[in-house]
């Protein structure tokens, strides 16, 4: 597979501010409608971000969309107490800054062609491909890879070590725009198209260690995994949040185990130094064990090297210094 595989990305922005725009006069919709009606009610933030960004108050009524619970919400063109003189003026009962009866005025009738469910279709066919199986030989190099942002304006690093000595290889670092915002669970859409060029570069051999979950997900099937999945490499997740699972230790473990239910889906790695774990998962095309062994073999701080180093690079990017 490559990056190709994702296809054609939805405009998401315009998708919001068409539904949106769909809502009429003296009626209201919800952030949390209007991410159903993208296709998925985790988006409801991304709605929130999308409205205050809002430059097309007379097309786009941003006005009109509430919290879920009745409050007013704020509002690009004025602030609340302006958006509440507008509601007013279109018939809607408001006491203090929360709507009376909302669900009277609703509105939910979108024509949408959910494209957030579209792509989750997408992670469910690719998640098929998905292979734990040991690798067969002992990889020669493993390149971080990270991302690291100013605002939709993305600067993606790989930095590559050579495994058996643990050096610093090489650097790499491609910078765009990142046209797919930010919604939990839809990670991989936003970073995949900015690092393409990086991981065209990765040789034969090289495991990717990725700043994101690989199966350590509640799907199963994280940025890492997914990452991996799309380029055919070998991939090791490397998360500092804990996302789902019970950490379990036992005496016969040397290193803590994450469970759902019976199944190891990770392991809560900790270097000497540190007082808090990360979270090691296999993303693809090795098992369990050896992404942990991986990991384990670059940890000189809380992260191990590879992540640690694109970090930090992709951050100096950022900010147009440089790093050494």
């Amino acid at each position: 597979m490559n990056d190709a595989t994702i296809g054609n990305l939805p405009d998401l922005w315009r998708e919001t501010y068409d539904i949106v725009a769909q809502v009429p006069l003296g009626r209201l919709t919800t952030y949390g409608a209007v991410a159903e009606a993208l296709g998925d009610i985790i988006a409801s933030r991304f709605v929130g971000l999308a409205m205050s960004w809002n430059d097309d108050i007379v097309r786009v009524p941003c006005r009109r969309v509430v919290q879920s619970d009745g409050k007013i919400g704020g509002y690009t063109g004025g602030g609340p107490e302006k958006k509440i003189r507008l509601l007013r003026s279109e018939g809607i009962e408001i006491s203090g800054s929360r709507i009376i009866g909302l669900e009277r005025y609703m509105f939910r009738d979108f024509e949408t062609s959910h494209p957030l469910r579209a792509l989750r279709k997408k992670q469910v066919l690719l998640k098929k491909h998905l292979s734990l199986s040991p690798l067969k030989s002992i990889p020669s190099r493993v390149a971080g890879v990270d991302v690291a942002y100013s605002n939709d304006h993305a600067y993606g690093a790989m930095v590559t070590f050579d495994y058996e000595s643990g050096e610093e290889i090489d650097r790499v670092v491609v910078e765009g725009d990142a046209k797919f915002p930010y919604v939990p669970s839809y990670l991989a859409f936003r970073e995949i198209p900015v690092i393409a060029p990086l991981l065209r570069l990765v040789a034969k051999g090289t495991v990717i260690m990725y700043d994101g979950n690989g199966i350590l997900h509640p799907e199963g099937f994280g940025i890492a995994s997914q990452v991996g999945v799309v380029f055919g490499l070998p991939s090791v997740g490397v998360a500092k949040k804990l996302l789902c699972g019970t950490v379990t230790r036992t005496s016969n473990v040397r290193i803590p185990e994450v469970r759902i239910g019976r199944h190891v889906i990770g392991h809560a790695l900790q270097g000497e130094k540190s007082t808090r774990p990360i979270y090691i998962s296999a993303g693809h095309g090795l098992s369990p064990k050896q992404a942990t062994a991986i990991a384990s073999r670059f940890l000189k701080h809380r992260i191990p090297e590879p992540t640690r180093v694109a970090h930090i690079v992709a951050e100096a990017a950022r900010k147009g210094t440089s790093h050494k």
